[in-house]
């Protein structure tokens, strides 16, 4: 096997800089908190599964809607789960005014209704995913979309007054299927809580190698990614996360989504920002293997260099 470059080990110092710069005591800014504050495995698979679904937009107004919902479920999610007997209700009471930018409340009744219906079939939602699991695959895509397949062929009458979802509901957005080439950033970062175990991720489900896990894409993840050279795509789709897990996977084959976490705390942090002339780029752990941040580096460094020439002239 090919030595790694001097570039590659720069970049691998860096991000386990990153990783151990941003650890538990910042989740906080991430809607993994909201699973954190259960104790049983089956509260916090119900109470990820909201948080993830809802995890787009600003955290701000994410942290606000998962609160409405997780509140609406009382102290314990799966067991309120258990117990409703109409979801139409549900949206009419508890969650009447929900609003997460285009899903209302019957959107998120239905994403309950969903959830409630894997507990029922499958006896918990670690075996509905499990279930799924091939030794043969490479990744989750397969996985996720026999899943959503799952998902989209349940009965949907008892929230949505037909069988099938519409093709314009807003509750299809909760089932992304990679196969169609979505990043699945939702879908990921569930799974990444779930799976994976640290200081930040819960490792429950212990079915699921921690080495198929894809890394989740969103704008953050993906701007930042592109600026250290691990994706070229300008698209932020499966191809692109698959690109940015392998990338990672060189540094750490069997948990390559570990530097997702750390990764994305510049982003939502405000350090590494879309306009590269307001990026932190001092602030920022990554910025001697980042385009970016030796640019500016250089940049502030010339003048320096300039002014000592003419010292000597």
């Amino acid at each position: 096997m090919r030595a790694p470059s001097a570039s590659a080990e720069r970049l691998h110092d860096r991000l386990d800089a990153l990783y151990l710069r941003y650890g538990a005591e910042t989740v906080g800014t991430d809607p993994i908190v909201f699973p954190r504050r259960y104790a049983s495995e089956a509260d916090r698979e119900v109470a990820g599964w909201v948080a993830a679904a809802f995890a787009y937009g600003q955290v701000p107004t994410i942290q606000s809607s998962v609160a409405k919902i997780l509140a609406a479920l009382g102290p314990s999610p799966a067991g309120a789960l258990d117990r409703v007997g109409d979801f139409r209700a549900l949206a009419r009471g508890p969650l009447e005014g929900f609003r997460h930018r285009f899903h209302g409340a019957r959107d998120a009744a239905a994403l309950l209704y969903a959830i409630a219906r894997v507990r029922a079939e499958s006896g918990s939602v670690r075996a509905f995913f499990e279930s799924e699991l091939r030794e043969e695959e490479a990744d989750v895509a397969p996985l996720l979309s026999r899943a959503v397949q799952r998902l989209l062929a349940f009965d949907w009458r008892p929230i949505l007054g037909s069988r099938r979802i519409p093709e314009r509901s807003p509750v299809r957005f909760f089932f992304p299927d990679p196969a169609d080439g979505s990043a699945c950033k939702r879908w990921n970062l569930y799974l990444r809580w779930m799976v994976r175990r640290d200081a930040v991720d819960f490792g429950i489900w212990r079915g699921i190698p921690s080495r198929r896990l894809v890394v989740p894409t969103d704008t953050h993840v993906h701007r930042i990614a592109r600026r250290l050279g691990l994706t070229r795509r300008r698209t932020a789709d499966w191809l692109a996360a698959r690109q940015i897990t392998d990338a990672f996977a060189r540094f750490d084959p069997e948990d390559p989504v570990r530097f997702d976490y750390a990764l994305c705390r510049i982003g939502i942090l405000d350090i590494c920002r879309p306009r590269t002339a307001l990026c932190l780029c001092d602030d920022c752990p990554v910025q001697s293997v980042c385009s970016i941040g030796r640019r500016r580096a250089a940049r502030a460094e010339a003048p320096v260099v300039l002014a000592t020439r003419e010292a000597v002239l």
